[in-house]
């Protein structure tokens, strides 16, 4: 093996899968930088530091996520394409958004890691992600249970708090599956706008879902 190969997953593990990787992605940079070498100097990269900045090459597309673990899937040894210098990443000010999409091209994105308002205000976090049904549901819940003691809402609103703090990417998910979206890739990226100029880089023709739609222009006078 030469230093002019890299990896390329041919099949994938469930930790493969669950970042929506895609088998025939080349691994080319690890924390922005060119990686080349074998699965073995990708395990000492992991066994030196965690989580790592993965650049892949799918196409002639850049996806660079997050990962924790090296064994995303079945690696070989593949010619190294020629990269164009890049910045060096620092994983510890990145976290991962999950972006679904539709046949469409409308697209939304959530962060999977660090969602600390679902914990500390979880009304205003549902609220925040559209949530409708369950934001009104946990608001009744609330106030019935105020209704009886105020000690019990302050319980109800602490376990809602926990269960949404660990489910909340779940019921996005489902909420956006019954508006035709699906998860179809994971992001690095270091805020949401920057997770949004991510996916239009990718799929330029993309439209937010939640993007206020422009005002009509108005008639010409005669």
């Amino acid at each position: 093996m030469t230093d002019t190969t890299c990896l390329q997953l041919s099949q994938l593990l469930p930790a493969g899968r669950a970042l929506h990787l895609r088998p025939g992605d080349r691994l080319c940079r690890i924390n922005g930088l060119p990686f080349t070498g074998g699965a073995e100097a990708l395990a000492e990269r992991f066994a030196a530091a965690r989580p790592l900045a993965l650049g892949f090459r799918r196409g002639e597309a850049d996806v660079t996520l997050l990962a924790e673990t090296p064994a995303l899937g079945r690696w070989e040894s593949v010619p190294a394409p020629v990269l164009p210098e890049g910045p060096r990443l620092h994983p510890e000010v990145l976290r991962n958004w999950e972006v679904l999409a539709a046949p469409d091209a409308t697209y939304d994105l959530q962060p999977l890691s660090g969602v600390t308002l679902a914990w500390l205000a979880t009304p205003l976090w549902l609220l925040q992600m559209r949530l409708w049904g369950l934001a009104a549901a946990l608001a009744a819940a609330v106030a019935l249970a105020f209704a009886v003691a105020p000690w019990l809402a302050a319980g109800v609103h602490l376990l809602a708090a926990v269960h949404v703090g660990r489910a909340g990417p779940a019921y996005v998910r489902a909420d956006r599956k019954l508006r035709g979206l699906l998860p179809v890739a994971t992001l690095a990226a270091g805020s949401e706008a920057e997770a949004h100029a991510a996916w239009l880089r990718l799929a330029p023709n993309a439209r937010f879902l939640f993007a206020r739609a422009l005002p009509l222009p108005a008639p010409a006078s005669a």
